[in-house]
């Protein structure tokens, strides 16, 4: 009596998870059983590879779709799971990349010096327009655009003064007699609340933050 030929097991909607930490697990859209489809399993490596390279059309061509049939299927009713991946594994990408253009600014990009047609060295070239940019969008306190429409008032080693004045005032409050720290903490106070008197009225003149300040 001959056997009937076996044939590979189905695949399972639930198998198809992404090997990798960074490509998030989800439930596969289901699908007709065809080789050339979106099977489970071509679902999550098309997963994967767009947490790896951020391009629609290049994680179709890695798993072999069209991009028209990857919209077509983030588009069913029932690719809630699908389209929740899709997007998490975009959002991996992007902060890749938002790792890399910081190293970019921090480490500036090697660019090899040719000698003879010889490569002899290399040079680094940092970008400053793109640290600006870093440091607007991640510190606009100290960095943002609305600081320049502001008129600035002060000395411009103000900061260093300040600096030193401390370091004085600590020295200086060693020596005190038991009743001086008070009268010279009040006297701080005063000090203090004027500085943020003039940071008030600086902010009514041109900061976005004026409601925060005054």
């Amino acid at each position: 009596m001959s056997k009937s030929p076996s044939h590979p097991p189905p695949e399972s909607p639930r198998s198809a998870k992404p090997d990798d930490l960074h490509a998030p697990a989800f439930e596969p859209v289901p699908t007709r059983p065809r080789l050339d489809g979106w099977t489970p399993r071509r679902q999550a490596d098309f997963i994967q590879a767009l947490a790896e390279s951020a391009c629609v059309s290049e994680a179709c061509r890695a798993v072999g779709m069209s991009e028209r049939s990857a919209y077509a299927l983030r588009a069913r009713a029932d690719a809630i799971s699908f389209r929740n991946a899709w997007d998490a594994a975009l959002d991996y990408a992007i902060r890749r990349l938002s790792d890399a253009v910081l190293s970019r600014a921090i480490n500036g990009v090697a660019i090899p010096v040719f000698f003879h047609g010889e490569q002899i060295g290399e040079k680094r070239f940092y970008n400053d327009r793109l640290a600006m940019f870093l440091l607007r969008r991640r510190d606009p306190v100290r960095y943002g655009d609305w600081r320049d429409r502001l008129e600035w008032h002060g000395h411009p080693e103000a900061q260093a003064i300040e600096f030193v004045r401390s370091k004085v005032a600590v020295r200086e409050d060693g020596v005190l007699e038991t009743a001086e720290p008070g009268q010279r903490l009040a006297r701080r106070l005063r000090e203090i609340v004027e500085s943020l008197r003039r940071a008030a009225r600086l902010a009514r003149e041109g900061g976005p933050f004026a409601e925060d300040v005054s």
